[in-house]
């Protein structure tokens, strides 16, 4: 018995220093993939939340021609990059992977988890609604400032684009900028074509969006 464990033991404390060897090297190697992966993207990401509202009715093209007046509301989350020249904001709204409405109307607004049954047309699993502004038109705050301001910006959203405004508050905070406050306004039947309705009950054709709790890492 003391004969065969001596002969073993050496081969068993090979075996395992080999597989210890391999483990580090594979987990090395992906380590290192990541830290490539990372460094050649390059890009500045940042990331928030924003909130929706807007109102629905019978005949309502807006708040003062609207009838029995019920509140729209959603909260979606959205990403963005800094891509040189400008700021794009990103967020995944079809299937509701990005954004949740309230009171009952996330399915006839997103659609359910396959992105099916939306009320909006065109609306599917994959959609997301981008907003670009151009970086020339911000202002930026010298550190530990603020600033404030309006600037255009481009909404893409189910392949058709438009223009908005978009007003902004913003802080310059260790070395990234902090979006105390941002919104816009945006008619979201140049994009659909026609009012979003479920029978008589037509959903108001402009939307607010309201930026909250945004964090940017930009360069100016």
């Amino acid at each position: 018995m003391n004969t065969q464990h001596s002969v073993n033991a050496p081969a068993n404390l090979s075996k395992r220093s080999l597989l210890r060897s391999f483990v580090t090297a594979a987990t090395m190697g992906v380590l290192m993939l990541g830290v490539a992966s990372a460094s050649a993207d390059g890009k500045k990401e940042g990331k928030g939340s924003y909130a929706i509202t807007t109102i629905a009715g019978v005949g309502c093209k807006d708040s003062d021609h609207c009838t029995g007046k019920l509140d729209v509301k959603g909260d979606g989350k959205f990403k963005v990059n800094d891509e040189g020249d400008k700021l794009v904001f990103l967020s995944h709204v079809g299937a509701g992977k990005e954004l949740m409405m309230k009171d009952g109307r996330q399915h006839h607004t997103c659609g359910d988890e396959k992105g099916e049954g939306s009320k909006i047309p065109g609306m599917n699993k994959d959609t997301k609604v981008k907003l670009t502004v151009q970086k020339s038109a911000l202002t930026f705050p010298e550190a530990g400032k603020e600033a404030s301001g309006k600037a255009p910006g481009k909404i893409n959203f189910l392949g058709k684009e438009s223009t908005v405004q978009v007003s902004y508050k913003v802080k310059e905070e260790g070395g990234h900028y902090t979006v105390k406050s941002a919104s816009f306004d945006f008619d979201y039947t140049k994009h659909t074509g026609s009012q979003v309705c479920l029978m008589l009950i037509c959903v108001r054709p402009t939307v607010n969006i309201s930026i909250k709790d945004a964090v940017i890492e930009a360069s100016k």
